[in-house]
Parts: structure tokens; C-alpha cells; sequence
């Protein structure tokens, strides 16, 4: 197993990059809260603990071959990211009309916060694809391949999980911003487009 360093800025490039997930941790700690904002962390890096054990066991690498499953996960996942982008508008539209005990009903749970994160990572196949075509770049044909698998999977998990966190921590210093009804309006407006746009682009790519 060669090029760690390496490995760890491929993967961190390729998480920096805004994607569902980032939208997802960013709307729970900007609308919700710090606490929010970890739970949805933590529910991403799950979905990557899922899919790195399937890595491990080989299970991925059987899945990988089967279109159906490519399919499946990406209609799933784009259906999931318009539910999600739907549901920021509805809270945008709610927000214009707001009053204290509104705003305190529109807060979330920390497990609802937890499964937006899981399931937006175990639904969107580009994750799959990270494993599939990534990950196998830095394995050493003269070592135990499994073993290798799994501090690289342990590797990425950490990554990730750090780097949410981080986000988690810089959304807080703009969050006031988000006080104004009126800016927290268009902010749940345009994370809700973006997100249906993320989900026409899953539906429309070619990586399947």
C-alpha cells in the first residue's frame, strides 16, 4: 500500500467539492443547530462506514457489476434529494410567515438530522463509485488486500467525519445572518433548488 498522503488529498479533494452531503450538514447547522449539524455528520460518515465494509467483505466489488443496483441507488437517491430540496422550500415559504413558537415547531430532531445524512451518502451512487474506481488505485498487489482495504476505508471515514465537523463549526460564525427571516427565506429557497438540481444531475449522469 503506497502514496497515504496522497490517497488522504484525493479524498479530501473530492469531499471539499459541494456536493449533497455538504448541503445537507450546512442546512442542519445554519437552520437547526450545532447539534443538528454533527447528528447529519455523523449520519453521512455511517453511510461511508456502510459502504466500507461492503468494501472489506468484497461485497462492493459484486454490487459494482450488477446495473440494476447502479440504477436503483441512483432513482432512490435523486427522489431523496427532491424530497429533501422540497421540503427547504416549504420551510422557506414558512419562514416569511413566521412567529417564535413556528420558528421553535420548524427545529428538527437530532435523528432526523442523522437520517438526512445517512441516507443522502448510502443513496448516491457516486459514493459507490468512490470505492469502486478510487479506493483500489493505492492497493499493493504483494500485500493482504483486506487488511489494506480496511485502514484505507478507516482513512476515508475519519476524513470525512473531521471535515463535516469542521463545516459545522465555520456554519455557526455565519449563522446569524441567517436570524433575518427574509435571508433564511432565500437561503432555504436556494438550498432547496440546489438540491433538486443535484438530483436532476444524478438522474441525467452517465456514471451508472
Amino acid at each position: 500500500m503506497e502514496g497515504l498522503a496522497a490517497f488522504i488529498i484525493i479524498t479530501l479533494m473530492i469531499i471539499i467539492v459541494p456536493g449533497p452531503d455538504f448541503f445537507v450538514v450546512m442546512k442542519n447547522s445554519i437552520t437547526s443547530g450545532k447539534g443538528n449539524g454533527a447528528m447529519a455528520a455523523l449520519g453521512i460518515t455511517s453511510g461511508h462506514v456502510v459502504y466500507s465494509l461492503l468494501a472489506v467483505f468484497g461485497i462492493i466489488f459484486i454490487l459494482a457489476n450488477m446495473y440494476y443496483v447502479f440504477v436503483t441507488i441512483k432513482i432512490l437517491g435523486a427522489i431523496y434529494l427532491i424530497y429533501l430540496g422540497i421540503r427547504s422550500i416549504i420551510s422557506a415559504r414558512q419562514s416569511m410567515n413566521f412567529s417564535t413558537s413556528q420558528l421553535k415547531a420548524q427545529r428538527i430532531t437530532y435523528l432526523s438530522s442523522y437520517r438526512q445524512g445517512f441516507f443522502s451518502t448510502i443513496l448516491n451512487p457516486k459514493a459507490l463509485l468512490y470505492y469502486i474506481s478510487i479506493l483500489p488505485q493505492f492497493l499493493s498487489t504483494g500485500e493482504a488486500v483486506t487488511s489494506q482495504i480496511a485502514i484505507l476505508t478507516a482513512i476515508v471515514t475519519t476524513v470525512i467525519l473531521l471535515w463535516f465537523i469542521f463545516c459545522v463549526y465555520i456554519f455557526q460564525y455565519i449563522k446569524l445572518l441567517f436570524t433575518n427571516r427574509k435571508i433564511k427565506a432565500i437561503f432555504d429557497y436556494t438550498v432547496g433548488a440546489i438540491l433538486i438540481g443535484l438530483s436532476l444531475n444524478l438522474l441525467l449522469s452517465k456514471s451508472s
